[in-house]
């Protein structure tokens, strides 16, 4: 009857029935992120408390030394299990699937299956005796390195729970804070009980005092559960959300530090990158292949899918809780469109205040001379002059008409068309406006994708178009149609002309005009703005004995 009213016993018991109301209070939110790691913590907990006070009370060598053993297994079971807690509840769960977090439940694993044979291999402790102590059956033994190696790793998994839940404690502020520090706090008074069991130090060493020190565990946790409504609001939610709403950004986001190296991305910047590199621990500026400013906006030329694309370069700064900088964070937003609008109303502009301005004043000068010509031949000269210039006007305004609708046109859905049979087509009304020109195509056949075939017919139209016009008398222009992958195909067309001018090349390629630099027309542009609504470049290679265009076309209807 003295130990039943014995302290050791009393405060070990009450310890174990603290841990198993908590046990039957977190079942009810079972479902919460982090709650039934913690209810294996506590039912680890609450069978460790009562294996010990039961251990307490038997005096049987036999029965003493199982309780024992049950007692120091279900030890074992709390670190991990409170780990996986941590990193669930703080919004960490896909830690809790990789095999750095498995392979810690060898320790508690070991210990379940070894320690009962431990009289037989003595790998956890030797010498065990029975050694009374406060009114109690206290017991005695060598602890051997096993048994500090499997303790001591179960503790360590509890230790970075807890610091996991500081953390959110510092990174998250009044929402989780009594719950994260109570919470957190808990599993050091515990802690201190191993140690002096472990280490075998304290006035009673014959007493395992853990169970006695998880009574301000229990208080701690309770004060969590039932008081603060743990399991109410979690960090998970907040850290989830930051997440999302980084990866749902529509933008590219990356986030450096104060040196510019990448410490973290969202999945439309990992898009962009497309080349299946982790792009983390490296200079933004190696990543881009441009150079980068931290501090001001800037526009910058990136490549991807194949295409050139413009951004808008926007940082801001990174600060800690103590305003201090710790980095950066730099959104690229997509202004491409945008820079094409603005290419397109350049263009435009220099045709109507540039080409028709000049090509009117040629008429009306040529008109003048016709009208005041006395020789017969002067005056027809001056008229198909005028006329010439005439019909080169209605052309430009044609073709001006013609991109409008282009550009108006494209949101339509994908169509499936042969190139080949598109390229003929084109050719052959080619031929009827330009009798002395050889105009032929070759290549695979049927070469069939889905596209635009409006968009598609205006680019090789005026590829073909531009080759005839610069060809001289009788030109020879060769379309070949070229499937390079199954959802790509590429259609050259080269001539035997003079090549196009370096200045129209270095227009088109800047894509911007000037008075002093600026194209002939708007053909070559048609084929660029044309191209790239296909979702590729056209691309030139020009020389003495020609020039050489290409434009890839990619299938774009889908799997």
């Amino acid at each position: 009857m003295s130990r039943l009213l014995a302290w050791p016993f009393l405060l070990s018991l009450l310890a174990g029935l603290g841990s198993l109301g908590l046990a039957r209070q977190l079942w009810r939110v079972r479902d919460r992120p982090g709650a039934r790691w913690f209810f294996v913590t506590l039912v680890g907990q609450t069978l460790f408390c009562l294996a010990y006070a039961g251990a307490l009370l038997v005096s049987g060598e036999t029965l003493r030394y199982g309780l024992e053993v049950l007692a120091v297994v279900s030890l074992h079971w709390i670190g991990v299990p409170f780990l996986g807690f941590a990193l669930e509840y703080t919004g960490r769960s896909n830690l809790v699937d990789t095999w750095y977090f498995r392979s810690l439940f060898a320790f508690p694993l070991a210990a379940t299956v070894l320690l009962p044979f431990t009289a037989g291999h003595g790998l956890f402790w030797t010498d065990f005796a029975l050694d009374p102590a406060f009114g109690v059956v206290g017991a005695t033994y060598t602890t051997e390195p096993l048994l500090f190696v499997t303790v001591l790793g179960g503790t360590g998994g509890a230790s970075i729970g807890a610091l996991l839940l500081l953390e959110t404690f510092l990174d998250y502020g009044p929402l989780y804070r009594t719950e994260a520090i109570a919470v957190a706090l808990s599993p050091l008074p515990p802690a201190l009980g191993i140690f002096a069991w472990l280490f075998q130090f304290g006035p009673v060493p014959e007493l395992n005092l853990t169970a006695v020190l998880f009574i301000p565990h229990v208080l701690l946790d309770g004060y969590a559960f039932v008081r603060s409504d743990m399991f109410e609001f979690h960090p998970a939610t907040r850290r989830a959300a930051e997440r999302s709403a980084l990866d749902d950004l529509p933008s590219p986001v990356f986030v450096v530090d104060e040196q510019g190296r990448i410490v973290e991305t969202n999945g439309r910047a990992r898009a962009v990158l497309s080349n299946g590199e982790d792009p983390v621990t490296r200079p933004v500026e190696d990543v881009l292949g441009v150079s980068v400013s931290l501090t001001d906006d800037q526009r910058l030329g990136l490549r991807h899918d194949g295409q050139h694309r413009t951004y808008r370069l926007r940082p801001a700064p990174l600060t800690d809780s103590g305003d201090n900088l710790v980095g950066y964070t730099l959104v690229l937003q997509d202004i491409t469109d945008e820079v094409r609008r603005e290419q397109r109303l350049e263009v435009l502009n220099r045709v109507l205040r540039h080409n028709l301005r000049n090509d009117m004043t040629v008429v009306k000068g040529h008109l003048g001379v016709a009208m005041d010509a006395d020789d017969a031949t002067r005056r027809d000269d001056a008229l198909r002059t005028a006329d010439d210039k005439a019909e080169e006007l209605i052309a430009t305004s044609e073709k001006a008409r013609n991109v409008a609708e282009i550009l108006r046109n494209v949101a339509g859905d994908p169509i499936a068309v042969d190139v080949y049979d598109l390229c003929a087509d084109v050719t052959e009304s080619a031929r009827d406006s330009a009798p002395g020109a050889t105009v032929h195509v070759e290549g695979d056949s049927p070469a069939r994708v889905e596209t635009d075939p409006d968009v598609l017919a205006a680019v090789v139209r005026n590829l073909v178009e531009n080759a005839v016009s610069h060809g001289g008398d009788a030109p020879t222009v060769t379309v070949t149609v070229e499937r390079r992958a199954p959802d790509l195909v590429c259609v050259t067309v080269a001539d035997d002309g003079p090549g196009i001018p370096d200045v129209e090349l270095e227009t088109l390629q800047s894509g911007t005009e000037t008075d002093l630099q600026h194209g002939s027309g708007l053909g070559l542009w048609v084929v660029r703005w044309g191209a790239e609504l296909l979702g590729r470049e056209v691309s030139f290679e020009t020389g003495a004995d020609g020039t050489t265009a290409t434009v890839c076309v990619p299938d774009q209807g889908g799997d």
